[in-house]
């Protein structure tokens, strides 16, 4: 047992699941329908959120801490190898 190395045991799946693609991916989604309906909302809508459309600004930050996700989950990938 001595000669195996940390993570090669036979429980070790060749790859793993990494959440942050499924984090960046929702988060996108949302973002994506947020940024639709506050470039659509009516006067009304507007009116509702003083002049703000927060609709419009959410989706616009969920899109940016997306692209955080999928940025991070290129660059820093989990640390095991494809054998």
């Amino acid at each position: 047992m001595s000669d195996m190395k940390r993570g090669e045991g036979p429980m070790t799946p060749g790859r793993t699941f990494d959440v942050r693609w499924l984090i960046a991916g929702l988060l996108g989604l949302y973002g994506a329908v947020l940024t639709v309906l506050g470039v659509t909302d009516g006067p009304a809508e507007v009116a509702k959120a003083d002049g703000i459309r927060i609709n419009l600004w959410i989706g616009l930050g969920l899109l940016a801490v997306a692209t955080a996700f999928a940025t991070w989950a290129r660059l820093a990938p989990t640390g095991r190898e494809d054998r």
